[in-house]
Parts: C-alpha cells; sequence; structure tokens
C-alpha cells in the first residue's frame, strides 16, 4: 500500500490551508446570507417610534424607542455632459443641466430622473460601509430611488446589513401622485425589513417647489391626504410620513402649516425641513401647538464652504461667492443644532415630540448649480460656451437666506458630510462619535 511521507510541517500547511478555506465558507456566507423578506414592526406609541427589526432568522427584536440618526441620501455627485436616452438607451444624447426646453425629446427633467435614479447603483458600495462607520441608523431617499426594482432592492438589502433602516420618499410631483407609480414602489418594497416609514414629496408647500404641480397649497394638500390613504390600504405596517419646508406663518392663512396638518389627517409623522441658523428657535412648541404627532427634522445643517462676498440676484440667488471651505465650521454648527435636538428627544422622555434628525446631506452634490430644478442655472454666466468644466468642479453659488447658515448662503454644492470624492469631511468624525453616544437613550 502506498504510504504519504508528510514533510515535518505539513500538518501545518494544510491547518492553515482548511483555516483559510473555512474562513471563506465563512464570509460568503455573511455575504449571501439572506435577508428576510418580511417587514420590522413600526409603531407610534405616543410620542415616541417603537421599531422591532426584523433579524436575520425572522424573529423580531424587542420593541424600543428609536431615534433617527441619520443623513439624507441621493448619492448623486457629477452631472455627465452626456449619457444614454432613458427610452433607447444605446443612443447618447446631450444631458446639460437637465433644462426643458421646446422640442427636445426627451425632456431634461427625463433625462435628471433617469440618471438620478442610477447613482444609488452606483455608488451605494462605498456610501453605504461609510454611514455604518459613521454609526448612521437612518437615510432619507427621495423618490428617484425605487424605480430601479431588484437593483435598488439588494441596495435596501445592503442597508439593512448595515443595520440602517429606510425613509423611502415615493412622490414629489403631481406626476408621480397621479400615476400611482408610488402605489407600485409601496408593494414592491413593503416588506423589506429596512422600510422605517413612507414620505411624501419635500417642501411641497413651498412656492419654488410649486405645491407637486399644483395650483394651490390646498390642492397639494388633499392630494397628499389622498395619496396617504392609498397607500395606507395598501400597506399597514409603516407609518407615512410627509416633509415640510418652515412655512409656520404666511399672509395667507390656507398657506400654513397649521392649514396643511387639518388636511392631511391620514399623515401619521411629520418631517420638518428647517434652516433657521444655530437653533431651532421655538420650532418645538410651534410644532406643540398646532399637532399631537411626532415631528422629526427631515433636513437640517449646513454647507462647509463659508461665504465671505457674494451678489444676490433674484433675491435669493447667491452668484459671485468668494470664501474658503471650512470644515470645521460646518461641523460645530451642526453639533449646536443636535444638541437642541437631543434635549427633545421622545425617546429620552414620552412628552417631548421629537423623534430625530436627518442631517443634509450624505455626499457633495456637484450636480446642483445649474440644474433645471434647483433654480440655480440660467442667470448665471460662466465663462464657458458650452459650460462644461461644471460638470466636473465645485461651483460656490447658492441661495441667501439670512439668518438661516452662518454666512447667510446655503452654497448647494458643499453640503455633503462627505465631499464628492467620497473623503469625509470634519462634520463625519464628529456625528460619528455624537450617534454613537445617543445610542445609550434607546434602550
Amino acid at each position: 500500500m502506498y504510504k504519504l511521507n508528510y514533510h515535518p510541517g505539513a500538518r501545518l500547511v494544510w491547518a492553515g490551508i482548511v483555516t483559510v478555506l473555512l474562513y471563506l465558507v465563512i464570509a460568503c456566507a455573511e455575504v449571501f446570507a439572506e435577508v428576510p423578506r418580511t417587514a420590522s414592526q413600526i409603531t407610534i406609541i405616543g410620542n415616541r417610534l417603537m421599531v422591532a427589526v426584523r433579524q436575520e432568522d425572522g424573529v423580531l427584536s424587542a420593541a424600543r424607542p428609536y431615534i433617527i440618526k441619520g443623513l439624507s441620501w441621493s448619492a448623486a455627485t457629477k452631472a455627465p455632459h452626456s449619457g444614454p436616452n432613458p427610452y433607447a438607451p444605446e443612443e447618447e444624447v446631450s444631458y446639460g443641466f437637465f433644462f426643458d426646453w421646446l422640442g427636445r425629446e426627451p425632456q431634461g427633467n427625463e433625462l435628471f430622473s433617469y440618471w438620478f435614479s442610477l447613482q444609488y447603483k452606483k455608488y451605494y458600495a462605498t456610501d453605504i460601509p461609510l454611514m455604518k462607520e459613521m454609526n448612521v441608523n437612518t437615510v432619507r431617499v427621495y423618490a428617484h430611488f425605487g424605480l430601479e426594482g431588484e437593483s435598488d432592492l439588494r441596495i435596501l438589502d445592503e442597508l439593512y446589513k448595515h443595520g440602517i433602516m429606510v425613509i423611502m420618499t415615493v412622490a414629489v410631483s403631481r406626476k408621480d401622485l397621479e400615476n400611482g407609480r408610488y402605489l407600485e414602489v409601496v408593494n414592491m418594497y413593503k416588506d423589506h425589513p429596512a422600510i422605517l416609514m413612507w414620505s411624501l414629496g419635500n417642501e411641497w408647500n413651498f412656492d419654488r417647489n410649486k405645491y407637486y404641480g399644483y395650483d394651490t397649497v390646498s390642492e397639494a394638500a388633499l392630494a397628499t391626504q389622498n395619496a396617504a390613504l392609498k397607500i395606507k390600504e395598501l400597506d399597514t405596517l409603516h407609518p407615512v410620513s410627509s416633509s415640510l419646508g418652515d412655512r409656520f406663518i404666511d399672509e395667507v392663512k390656507e398657506n400654513t402649516i397649521a392649514a396643511i396638518l387639518k388636511e392631511c389627517p391620514a399623515v401619521d409623522i411629520w418631517g420638518l425641513n428647517i434652516y433657521r441658523g444655530k437653533s431651532f428657535g421655538n420650532l418645538f412648541h410651534q410644532w406643540k401647538e398646532l399637532s399631537d404627532k411626532p415631528v422629526y427634522i427631515s433636513e437640517f445643517g449646513t454647507d462647509s464652504f463659508n461665504t465671505q462676498e457674494y451678489k444676490c440676484v433674484n433675491e435669493f440667488q447667491a452668484v459671485d461667492c468668494s470664501g474658503i471651505n471650512d470644515e470645521v465650521l460646518q461641523a460645530e454648527y451642526i453639533i449646536v443644532l443636535w444638541d437642541e435636538l437631543t434635549k427633545n428627544l421622545s425617546a429620552a422622555d414620552e412628552d417631548k415630540i421629537c423623534l430625530g434628525g436627518l442631517v443634509h446631506e450624505f455626499n457633495d452634490s456637484l450636480w446642483k448649480v445649474g440644474s433645471y430644478h434647483v433654480l440655480l442655472g440660467g442667470t448665471v454666466d460662466y465663462g464657458d460656451p458650452d459650460q462644461r468644466y461644471c460638470y466636473e468642479e465645485y461651483n460656490t453659488q447658492g441661495f441667501v437666506l439670512i439668518g438661516g447658515h452662518p454666512d447667510d448662503v446655503a452654497n448647494e454644492e458643499y453640503f455633503g458630510v462627505v465631499d464628492a470624492q467620497r473623503k469625509p469631511k470634519k462634520t463625519f468624525y464628529v456625528l460619528k462619535e455624537y450617534y454613537e453616544r445617543l445610542k445609550s437613550l434607546e434602550q
């Protein structure tokens, strides 16, 4: 009989190989672990959002008061000069700044929606681990997420594996609300354990956002109410929220947040985009006077560009901005706001009304200046006939909001906690520490 004669070190070699193989098997099992297709349990009890997470074995964790410690996440970074036609992907068409004009096919807004929806797929493998490192537990995505079916389902899987839940915006326009596509999105993802809640609109009560495309705030409110009711018919397991801009006071009574709340009783939780400076002021008192429902801050923060000089056009548009990149100022500003939020968290005190907040935003968005719907294009002379360099570089134009930011200007391409190359800014690290400390309040 043939007998194997082992070299004295052979046992160690084989043992090492076996160890490596076992490690690879375990690693692959983790990578390809099945994500349950059963929803987590999300309930509202008083002012608290109670979350029982669906675990990998299908069992629910114990329900605990939930603090939204998060970011808004759009993933989109640089707008390309051209790209595929969404209706004929083999055809290359000019994207420009996504403006609409007579005779353009497809229109700029159609090209933008198509391009924007693909950016999550492009960046999620980089972005999600960074958000996990930062101790983020919630992201708010905009209506362009969810349109890619299975690929977006895989992104939700990755968020779930990293312990991150999702506030999914399912409609941001009249077209979204009236074509019923948002119900298809809800139906597709309602059983995913990473879904925290659905959201309708983004600052749709502001004039510049055109009330979803309706003529009046009242019409937009009615559409929101109807959409919330339809979502609830389809899904009873998740709250429905809606995001409003800061319009507590207005000459027209029907335009105020108070009027909207009366029109939309089916909305369970409200998000507010708030930019009042280094304090939320009397925000929580204002809210408690109007509603007994909990609220979260769906956007807050500031950008990292410290504007020192600018010119104002159109009463709100800042051009010829000059200044310096000041990451320390951005970080300090946001932490002061989070300190104020923490004092109003219902998870720590059930008499409080705030569920948490989402710093705006994860990554710098170089597509914004010149984009048709951000209102920063059309009046800016970039000094280049085809303006191509603006697709690749930072631009400092923004919106004037006196008292809303430390320099009174929202420089739209600098709001990220990471830059366009996904390099963390100072805010990334200070929020990482802050979100870690907040975990103790959820016990």
